[in-house]
């Protein structure tokens, strides 16, 4: 036994650097005398893309549909319009090219996306509130996890905890996603996943990185007065491939059109108590555009 904590113990030093989940169990478990159905939770959606129909002659892509059934995005979109005032006032509109570590790539999906306040979100709190919003956050988040760094659970959201869940969104996997959304965003993506499904397709589910990540803002929950709300874009290498179900034709893209994907999400911690976990959720989350990869 005492060998098995001393190989333990080093592992876990061994493995201190490495990016990791971001959620944490803090102490055991408790036991539950109740265990939750799974609701039916695509027919719990009533938003005003759930019953969304497309002009056959607009010709859409998959992934644009994909992009206009996420666009109901409160928490995002609330967030975001109220950068408004504070990018005219910030000087923000004449430093757009101050972009941090975003690349030209990341630059132009949210340029020419449908979202251009995401791009003058990032520009607001490069120039003017990032570092005492971020601060007070961390300060705030670090009341139960003493360990908490704003830059580390960034590394470790990207690199370990997006991709599992990028994974799932792609395959329609929506049930193995409920421990990690919120209740409105999963009725949403719930309604999406079905939405896509009758349309008789599937799309390449293959996410090959996750890169470009930007923390867009951390904001105090007025409304729920739960944890701050961080707010996050990043890129999604895929492939663009779109195949009918019955045949595996492929009806749009191919197998080697590579393309970055962008994304928002907005994410908010919840203490779970009789397991002793500190669970992060999206709370919500959009598709922004795409662009080729090169």
């Amino acid at each position: 036994i005492f060998l098995d904590e001393v190989s333990q113990a080093w592992g876990e030093l061994v493995n201190s650097n490495k990016p990791s989940d971001i959620n944490k169990k803090i102490h055991n478990p408790r036991k539950s005398a109740e265990s939750e159905d799974d609701d039916d939770a695509a027919d719990k959606y009533e938003g005003t893309t759930a019953v969304m129909i497309f002009d056959e002659e607009e010709n859409l892509t998959a992934f644009e549909k994909i992009q206009r059934r996420l666009s109901e995005a409160p928490i995002i979109q609330g967030i975001l319009s109220g950068s408004e005032e504070l990018y005219e006032r910030s000087g923000a509109k004449a430093a757009r090219e101050k972009m941090g570590h975003v690349t030209e790539d990341a630059r132009e999906a949210w340029e020419t996306s449908q979202n251009p306040w995401v791009y003058r979100a990032s520009s607001v709190y490069d120039t003017f509130t990032a570092e005492s919003e971020f601060a007070l956050a961390e300060k705030e988040l670090r009341e139960l996890d003493p360990d908490f760094n704003l830059e580390q659970w960034k590394e470790d959201l990207v690199e370990v905890t997006l991709p599992k869940i990028m994974q799932l969104f792609l395959e329609g996997r929506i049930k193995e996603l409920k421990p990690s959304l919120g209740e409105s965003v999963y009725n949403r993506l719930a309604a999406e996943a079905r939405a896509r499904k009758k349309d008789g397709v599937y799309v390449d589910t293959n996410v090959l990185g996750v890169m470009n990540s930007e923390i867009l803002s951390c904001t105090p929950d007025h409304v729920n007065k739960g944890s701050p709300i961080i707010m996050i874009h990043f890129m999604c290498q895929q492939i663009n491939c779109v195949r009918k179900k019955e045949t595996d034709e492929i009806t749009e893209g191919s197998e080697d059109d590579i393309r970055a994907y962008s994304y928002v999400a907005a994410l908010q911690r919840e203490y779970d108590e009789e397991k002793g976990e500190l669970n992060w959720k999206i709370v919500d989350f959009m598709l922004n555009g795409a662009i080729a990869y090169l």
